[in-house]
């Protein structure tokens, strides 16, 4: 089998990655889904490669920290990755405005 090149077998990895990346947006709170789901949906085909990197970073954190961090009661303790979840909730929040 030949790979996938072009721009129809980006599409194609783009999708499989969409989907495992909605798999794992699946989470205990629904104030932490809320806001991996409408990034996913809404944002994550437009914004940059990093910052569509760093999604898959956040996605391997605790739910309890996300949960701390969604909800503003607390900030990653990583200067990059505090950036990054103020950047998902700006958009977010100006999606839902």
């Amino acid at each position: 089998m030949q790979a996938q090149s072009g721009r129809y077998g980006k599409q194609c990895m783009s999708e499989d990655l969409k989907r495992k990346y909605r798999w794992q947006c699946r989470r205990g709170a629904s104030e932490v889904e809320v806001v991996l789901y409408g990034y996913l949906d809404d944002h994550f085909d437009n914004d940059s490669a990093e910052h569509q990197a760093w999604f898959a970073k956040l996605l391997a954190c605790e739910d309890a920290d996300m949960f701390e961090w969604f909800t503003y009661r607390s900030e990653p303790q990583d200067p990059a990755l505090r950036e990054y979840v103020r950047h998902v909730l700006a958009l977010v929040s100006a999606k839902k405005a």
